[in-house]
């Protein structure tokens, strides 16, 4: 019998072109070898003493360094590509990243091999100085050693005097923002002088505060990218979290939305997965969703004027967040929460994948990144799908069947994203809708593909 995959429930088949992306297993980054594996990518001077931390770090885990010089960070791939391992930390000066830096790693990790999803989890090892940053290596080691048995979470504004957070392990806030403060809330300056004793992991959805040197606009308003200012280090939000004790800190370099943050605050308390599979999130979500002939993101320059509709300020504020962190700790023992939804995946002849919503969740389904003339929300469900071994064959897209209690639901879009991860196949699969029924339980989606 022919090997294809068959819909669970009813539907009528649109026959579509191949995916580009099937590319042989050998060929996947990161290797089956680097599963597991960190290593740290760096263009600190040996001098500096930043690099005692960073080397603390690679005898604890066994990582090797790769070195590039000033911002030249796609001069690593080659090495990368030789290593193949699935984490990867940034050990850089804080003025090393700035939007544009940020995009060359974004696209390093796209394109060491020829699928269009990520190829590493990565974060950013950046301090203000060597003592801080081994003091947030100590942190992470400990903290993953004795992850706490009843962590405590909290989603609350970032408001003064700070002192109210002290006894958290987890906190999720939201407000306008700028790199060097919170909008009625906490500046830089106030917040690096308050202790944070529980070493906790910060989600910030406040626009600007994941800035780490340099910046080409001051606020979310500004239509045109500005000369790039240099912020001083002790007034930045993202090194004084590190300076005041968190072990993790998420956040956007440009102007951002709540929606991306509350995504990587469900998927943390589903999975109690690695801090780099929870910022990688919002990459493998954009690499779904961007067009199969995306070129590239596209560089700031100076007098450049932003694009304002809904989708690029969404991009932007997707691909621009980042994890200051190593992107292979772990601060969970265990998931806090259910999983939002539930695949299966038969091969008795013929491979059936569904996926049913069991409860609604907006940071699973809330869909942030439409197409590119949508000017509003809608939903999604995505799905990552281990294949088996035994497929062979790359497929087509066909339109997916989606239902609830009986009723179809109709469809915007869906896409359809092959992926090698560790050397075993996947699918990421999206499906795309206004309708709020999507994001209800009981959904049920069932593909077809040939």
């Amino acid at each position: 019998m022919r090997r294809g995959l068959v819909c669970l429930l009813v539907f009528t088949s649109l026959a579509a072109a191949k995916e580009p992306g099937w590319i042989s297993v050998s060929k996947g980054m990161p290797k089956a070898s680097g599963l597991g594996k960190l290593a740290i990518v760096t263009n600190l001077s040996g001098r500096d003493a930043r690099m005692k931390a960073v080397k603390r770090l690679a005898k604890a885990r066994g990582a090797k360094t790769i070195r590039f010089k000033e911002s030249d960070v796609a001069s690593v791939a080659k090495a990368l590509r030789r290593m193949g391992p699935e984490f990867v930390a940034f050990a850089v000066t804080p003025e090393t990243v700035d939007v544009n830096f940020h995009m060359d790693v974004l696209e390093l990790c796209r394109n060491l091999d020829g699928d269009p999803m990520p190829d590493f989890y990565f974060g950013y090892l950046c301090a203000r100085d060597g003592d801080d940053l081994m003091a947030l290596v100590k942190r992470i080691l400990a903290r993953e050693a004795r992850p706490p048995e009843k962590p405590v979470l909290k989603q609350a504004p970032l408001t003064p005097p700070g002192t109210q957070l002290a006894g958290i392990d987890f906190l999720l806030h939201f407000g306008h923002g700028q790199a060097w403060r919170v909008d009625k809330g906490l500046t830089g300056v106030q917040l690096g002088k308050l202790q944070f004793p529980r070493a906790p992991v910060v989600f910030s959805g406040a626009c600007f505060n994941g800035v780490l040197g340099r910046s080409y606009h001051t606020c979310a308003y500004q239509l045109i990218f500005m000369r790039p200012t240099t912020i001083q280090p002790e007034r930045l939000m993202t090194l004084n979290w590190v300076h005041a004790g968190a072990s993790a800190y998420l956040a956007a370099l440009e102007g951002d939305r709540g929606e991306m943050a509350i995504a990587e605050w469900a998927t943390m308390r589903q999975r109690a997965c690695s801090m780099g599979e929870v910022i990688g999130l919002q990459y493998r979500l954009a690499f779904t969703s961007l067009p199969t002939d995306f070129a590239g993101f596209p560089r700031y320059r100076p007098g450049r004027k932003k694009r304002m509709s809904f989708y690029w300020v969404m991009l932007r504020g997707a691909v621009s967040r980042l994890l200051v962190s190593d992107p292979s700790y772990r601060p969970l023992r265990t998931p806090i929460d259910k999983p939002a939804q539930r695949v299966q995946v038969t091969d008795n002849d013929v491979l059936r994948i569904e996926a049913e919503v069991l409860r609604q969740s907006q940071g699973d389904f809330l869909n942030y990144l439409p197409k590119i003339n949508d000017g509003r929300f809608d939903h999604r469900v995505t799905s990552r799908v281990l294949l088996p071994e035994t497929v062979k064959a790359a497929f087509a897209v066909a339109s997916p069947a989606v239902v609830r209690r009986g009723k179809p639901i109709e469809l915007t879009r869906f896409h359809l994203r092959h992926e090698v991860w560790g050397g075993r196949r996947y699918l990421n699969l999206q499906v795309e809708s206004k309708d709020g029924a999507l994001a209800a339980a009981g959904a049920k989606v069932s593909w077809t593909l040939k």
